[in-house]
């Protein structure tokens, strides 16, 4: 009798064993379904705030959405205008490698924005050519957050230096590497558009036209290598730079990569 007693209760421990095990894959189950629905939430909530910015860009244009949305978030109106504002609109869309690739994308348009003013601006051109030109250039930049102040270069490094875009002050040497990758990319794209205003137009329309096809095709390729760049930090495979690409390219590659270390940290 005791050893049956015994083995029945031995059979009742095992079956709490069991039940253990099972409460806590219960349990763990319903932690994962708790932090995939947070992480959904935010990537609705993420979303939503980036359609309303998007809707007010279209109806107020978007220097006053960003102002706006400064305001809610107690941001200066003339920060959120520059390369802070750029970091913001990332965070808020995608966490700090979204910073890391509005900030970067806010830097390149910027210099190739300066580069594109500069070209025009020793072409020879007709005064009124250089004017229309100057203005789709202007219209470019005021499309991306943070590039059309970024063309003020000793501003931005010193919003860069204050440390108000990551959760650390950056070393001089970060800081450092980010203004020569900008005078870097700047050099670089002045010789492209400089190659753009040789080519003579008939027009003051023809040269808005090609100026604003050259300043925007050699975004949207700095950009996606800026997009590139952040994804790689944020899955821990390392930031640099692998090259392969065209001058420009290169560039932007190099003022993206710079940018990553300086905001992130590594």
């Amino acid at each position: 009798m005791s050893d049956g007693s015994g083995g029945a209760g031995g059979a009742g421990g095992a079956g709490d064993s069991g039940s253990s095990g099972a409460d806590a894959a219960s349990a763990a189950n319903a932690a994962s379904a708790a932090a995939d629905a947070v992480s959904q939430a935010v990537d609705a909530l993420s979303s939503a705030i980036s359609s309303a910015v998007s809707s007010m860009a279209e109806n107020v244009g978007l220097s006053q959405a960003l102002g706006q949305l400064g305001q809610a978030l107690g941001i200066s109106a003339e920060d959120m205008q520059g390369i802070v504002g750029a970091a913001v609109m990332g965070a808020i869309t995608g966490g700090l490698p979204g910073a890391i690739a509005a900030v970067a994308q806010g830097l390149i348009g910027g210099s190739l924005s300066e580069a594109a003013h500069d070209a025009v601006a020793s072409s020879g051109m007709p005064a009124a050519m250089q004017a229309v030109a100057d203005m789709a250039i202007n219209s470019f930049a005021q499309g991306v957050p943070g590039a059309f102040n970024a063309g003020n270069l000793q501003g931005t490094i010193n919003s860069l230096a204050g440390g108000v875009l990551g959760g650390h002050v950056p070393s001089a040497a970060d800081v450092g590497d980010v203004a020569r990758a900008i005078s870097g990319l700047t050099d670089v794209a002045r010789g492209a558009f400089n190659d753009v205003a040789a080519g003579g137009f008939s027009s003051a329309t023809d040269a808005a036209s090609a100026f604003d096809g050259a300043v925007r095709g050699a975004f949207e390729q700095g950009s996606r290598i800026a997009q590139d760049v952040a994804a790689r930090m944020a899955e821990g495979r390392g930031v640099y730079a692998d090259g392969g690409h065209d001058a420009l390219g290169n560039a932007a590659e190099q003022l993206a990569v710079s940018t990553a270390r300086l905001i992130g940290g590594n």
